[in-house]
């Protein structure tokens, strides 16, 4: 009986032989573990990094990231304190205006409860006034324009109204 069973057996194991995967032969290389050897490193081995450089300490570092961060605070506080400056000028200019109308509305109502019919005489008062509240729309448009010009920029409004 093994003398029929030999050949079916023979058979199997020389199938089992032949259809066996090659290992690796199917697997992209991708997966495949890199290997390297000595010549390969050596190819990366530049001469510079076989010199030592100047080791820097973690405090050296530290001190230059924060010398680093000091100077651009310094210069942010100057850049905040010129957006503060160029808006107060031009708030100021807007209440010397208003106080200009103001004034001159006040010199026009004395002047029309001292005379009904002083027409001449308020022409003058009237040319001021008049002066006086196109100031008032010149200094606001000013400030309309500056605060387009600091949102262009990046500027927080708080750096406008003189707020940290």
């Amino acid at each position: 009986m093994l003398k029929r069973f030999f050949p079916f057996l023979a058979v199997v194991i020389a199938c089992s032989f032949f259809c066996m995967p090659v290992v690796g032969a199917e697997t992209p290389a991708q997966d495949q573990p890199q290997l390297f050897t000595n010549q390969d490193l050596g190819k990366y081995n530049v001469p510079s990094a076989s010199r030592t450089t100047g080791a820097k300490t973690v405090y050296q570092e530290d001190g230059e990231e924060y010398l680093k961060g000091k100077k651009k605070r310094v210069l942010e506080e100057h850049e905040q304190d010129y957006w503060c400056k160029k808006a107060s000028a031009v708030k100021r200019k807007i209440e010397k205006a208003c106080e200009d109308v103001k004034e001159a509305e006040k010199e026009i109502s004395v002047a029309n409860s001292k005379n009904l019919h002083s027409g001449k005489k308020n022409a003058p008062l009237q040319k001021r006034l008049e002066k006086a509240k196109k100031r008032v729309r010149d200094a606001e448009a000013d400030l309309d324009d500056l605060e387009h010009e600091a949102h262009r920029k990046g500027v927080p409004p708080g750096w406008l109204r003189c707020q940290t």
